[in-house]
Parts: structure tokens; sequence; C-alpha cells
């Protein structure tokens, strides 16, 4: 999906394994379906975001999925072409476009004057030590500099801002857009919602420590425990 730019990009982490104990494989392995279900968590937040047109960055999504068993796997890898489908549609927006345009060139600038700057800084430094070693000359650098870098992340900022709301008010207007991707990517999250459950009774922990924010409450098996712009909301194990 697009990043806003439309959205952004995920790094991955590599980490070595090391021959656990048995006490210690017993708490890592608890440590493991606690992150886990933390993760689901996550999962089922931002695929109920899908379903209701409000995206974040597909990439933190393919991320977290990995922290997740091939059950979980499974039901987000039959999903990701409706996501990307989904999060493809701002780019329809002339307006959209162009203001994502004036981000990535806003960031590429924020990196650029902060090295030049810097650059600027040692070859003055060198070339006329005489000149530099002034007081006055220095502040005036150093002012150059600060207002110059601080100009280039005012303008990333203002210009982040005025494309979220972009984005926010092209999803406003296409509530009839992509309904069957839509309509997918809420049963994957409903999916989640059981496996979440499932995993929370084999533990023997309690729902209280797994919320996860809702754009819509009609999902099965969850109980709302705040209301709000949004819902926050645990998984109602009562219910199943």
């Amino acid at each position: 999906m697009p990043r806003p730019r439309l959205p952004g990009a995920p790094r991955e982490l590599s980490r070595q394994y090391i021959q656990p104990q048995p006490l210690i494989d017993g708490l890592s392995r608890d440590e493991d379906k606690t992150k886990e279900m933390l993760a689901i968590c996550k999962l089922i937040t931002w695929l109920d975001g899908y379903a209701n047109l409000s995206c974040v960055d597909p990439l933190k999504i393919e991320k977290t999925m990995r922290l997740c068993g091939d059950d979980v796997q499974g039901i987000l890898g039959r999903i990701k072409d409706d996501v990307y489908a989904i999060g493809r549609l701002p780019r329809e927006s002339e307006r959209v476009v162009r203001l994502a345009k004036i981000v990535n060139v806003s960031r590429f600038l924020f990196f650029v004057f902060a090295v030049l700057a810097i650059a600027l800084f040692l070859l003055a430094s060198q070339i006329a030590p005489r000149l530099f070693s002034n007081p006055s000359y220095s502040l005036l650098t150093l002012v150059i500099i600060v207002v110059v870098f601080n100009a280039n992340v005012i303008v990333y900022v203002f210009s982040g801002r005025r494309l979220s709301l972009a984005v926010k008010e092209f999803f406003e207007g296409s509530r009839d857009r992509a309904k069957p991707e839509r309509r997918r990517v809420k049963d994957a999250a409903q999916a989640l919602i059981d496996k979440l459950a499932s995993r929370i009774k084999s533990a023997g922990t309690e729902p209280g420590g797994y919320r996860f924010t809702l754009l819509d409450s009609s999902y099965a098996h969850v109980r709302v425990t705040k209301e709000g712009g949004s819902y926050t909301a645990v998984v109602n194990l009562g219910a199943r």
C-alpha cells in the first residue's frame, strides 16, 4: 500500500539463538505466547482500521504477523491483496499524490540540509580559521544553519499533516469503495479475535490484559470496555 507517502517501510531485526536451560525455556515459551497475543491485538486493530478505511503502513502488518503462528499468518496471507488494494485507493486523488510528493521531497531535504550544514561548518573552519574563530561569525553561521534546518522541518511537519488530512477526507468520501475487499478484511479481523480468544483460554490468563481498539463494535465474541471516538475492547470468553 501507499505510504502516506502512502505509508512507510519496515526494518528487519535479527537475533542470535541461545540454547536455554529447562526453566528458562519454560519462561521463554510463556513470553513468546504473550508477545504473540499482544501482536494479534495490534493486528485486530489494524485490520479493523482497513475495514473502516483507516489505514496504517501495511508493512507494519507484515512485520508484526511474523510474531504469530502459522494459523494467524495464513489468515493474513489470504487478505494481503485486499489490504494493499484498500491502501492504494488514495492514489486516485491528485491532491493526495501532490502532497505525498512534497512530503517525500522535504524528507529528503531534511537529511541533505543536515549533512550540508555540517559539511559547510567544517569546510569554513578549514578555509578561514581566523575568520571562523570570530565569535560573531560563528554565531551567524550557527543561526543560518538552524534557520534553514528548522524551516525544512516546519515544511515537512506541515505537509505531513496536510497529507494525513487529505487522505482522511478522501476516505470519508469513499465509503462505498472496495466493499468486497473491506468485507474480507473484516472477516479476517473476526478470525483473529477468535484466535486470540482461543489462545487466552489455553493460556489460562485474563482477557483484560489483551485490549485492542475498534472503529466498529459489531464483532462477535468481544466486550467493549470503553467508548469514545473508537472502542476499546477485549475478547468475551463467555460468549463462545
